[in-house]
């Protein structure tokens, strides 16, 4: 048996299950030593690792990418509505390969266009390619085998982790916490769900926690209870630049370790 079950988000294909493993476990511990959990001791994690699939030649993170790598369709669509999120929305053009811009000048993807393409991509990847989203919910499946009491889902990790929970309903349902993530896009949730039920409680979680920092440019959509459901705690916090984005800044927030520590005691 795991206590919790975490899964990876984007730019994990150059990682390792082991270094994930390692890193997690880390960071949650320190939390919950932070807020004195009684678990800190005892904790036991499983890693939901799918980077390496990403690692056959098709969307990742190739360092080439420019704005003109950027598909119409969910690609485009998706950069429009990350970018429509942004402060000091201009009127003017903007279409996919503007938004783009918009996305790298406030440092989405440590303002590297290559990997925001790449990101976006990788997002799309799991959203619409059937084969390889069974071979990540098979790699779920196997780590959900632990009984974890928590679900800890980070950037499109989270998506995963709403996505399966969704489909499978374990014998004990556990707390699911997601951080970092960008299931507020309409984009997103209309690849989810059929086109009238695009809010929706994941059957499979027995309590839900969004965790979203302010300056998270992935989670520009901090508040996702009222695209979902009323239950859903919405909690803000606090990560550090330039990557306010980290799992691991989120993994030993004092927001994610209360919940933790509720959910295991």
């Amino acid at each position: 048996m795991a206590h919790i079950v975490g899964i990876h988000g984007i730019w994990n294909n150059r990682s390792a299950r082991a270094q994930m493993h390692e890193e997690w476990l880390a960071a949650i511990t320190r939390g919950l030593k932070n807020v004195r959990s009684a678990h800190t001791d005892t904790l036991t994690f499983e890693s939901a690792f799918y980077g390496h699939e990403y690692n056959d030649g098709k969307a990742s993170d190739d360092p080439h990418y420019t704005e003109a790598d950027l598909d119409e369709g969910f690609e485009t669509e998706f950069a429009e509505a990350m970018a429509a999120t942004l402060p000091d929305e201009t009127d003017g053009h903007k279409g996919g390969r503007d938004a783009l811009i918009r996305l790298v000048n406030c440092d989405l993807a440590e303002g590297v266009m290559s990997r925001l393409v790449g990101f976006i991509k990788q997002v799309r990847r799991y959203l619409e390619d059937d084969e390889f989203r069974r071979l990540v919910h098979a790699e779920v499946s196997n780590a959900m085998e632990t009984r974890p009491q928590v679900v800890i889902g980070h950037s499109l990790g989270s998506v995963i982790a709403y996505d399966w929970l969704q489909r499978n309903r374990p014998d004990e349902p556990p707390a699911l916490i997601t951080i970092g993530s960008p299931l507020g896009y309409e984009t997103i949730r209309k690849q989810l769900h059929q086109p009238m039920d695009r809010s929706r409680w994941p059957d499979g979680a027995r309590t839900w926690t969004n965790i979203a920092a302010g300056l998270d440019p992935v989670a520009l959509v901090k508040d996702l209870a009222p695209l979902f459901h009323p239950d859903i705690e919405d909690l803000p916090c606090t990560n550090r630049l330039p990557n306010p984005h980290s799992a691991l800044q989120y993994l030993d927030n004092v927001w994610t370790s209360k919940r933790i520590d509720k959910a295991l005691s």
